[in-house]
């Protein structure tokens, strides 16, 4: 569960950690090595998480929590209708404003997700991206009572398949250091809600 942060000490805190995580991985740094970095003593530490494992916990949950955030800003805003000669996409209950202003977030924190997406905490990471949009596009469709799905492909399986790809364009964006502006990325997930695996291969 996400809370409130602490803008000072825990902000350094979270700092220290993503430095550690780049340069020692998650296993290898101690409560020592954060606290040193960080400038502050174990005690300071210990009054804010309970150990490394909560630290990094509350850092994933937090990030979670701000994307969700952002993705559910726009709930009342109308569904966009598609070009003339398309077809409605399951992803259309999230606007594109929402997906660029999500990824603007994911940039303005780009070396925590960064030192994430390079460490053993990436696939954790992905599948809680990945189970936020869900529960945003479940929980937009029903704002909106609309039931959207893919051709005749059930919207269970037809949430999975569209949510797994525009999560993994997210996640190569980050693997790749945001070569491309966050505009780019989201056009390129507004182009990928439209066309199968197949027609994007050809």
């Amino acid at each position: 569960m996400a809370r409130k942060r602490n803008t000072g000490t825990e902000a350094k805190i979270k700092a220290a950690f993503t430095q550690l995580l780049k340069e020692k991985g998650f296993d290898a740094m101690t409560v020592s090595d954060i606290a040193r970095i960080a400038g502050i003593n174990r005690g300071t530490f210990y009054m804010h998480y309970m150990d490394k494992y909560d630290l990094r916990q509350q850092l994933l949950d937090n990030a979670i929590f701000d994307l969700r955030r952002i993705l559910t800003s726009n709930v009342g805003a109308p569904v966009p209708l598609p070009a003339p000669g398309q077809h409605a996409s399951v992803l259309d209950v999230i606007a594109p404003q929402a997906t660029l202003q999500a990824l603007l977030y994911i940039r303005a924190d780009a070396a925590f997700f960064d030192a994430i997406s390079q460490s053993g905490q990436n696939l954790k990471m992905y599948n809680d991206t990945k189970e936020t949009l869900k529960h945003v596009l479940e929980e937009r469709a029903k704002a909106l009572s609309i039931h959207p799905s893919l051709g005749s492909i059930p919207p269970e399986y037809s949430g999975e398949i569209v949510v797994s790809g525009v999560t993994s364009i997210i996640w190569m964006w980050v693997k790749r250091g945001f070569k491309e502006s966050p505009e780019e990325i989201t056009k390129y997930i507004e182009i990928s809600k439209r066309l199968s695996p197949m027609a994007l291969m050809r």
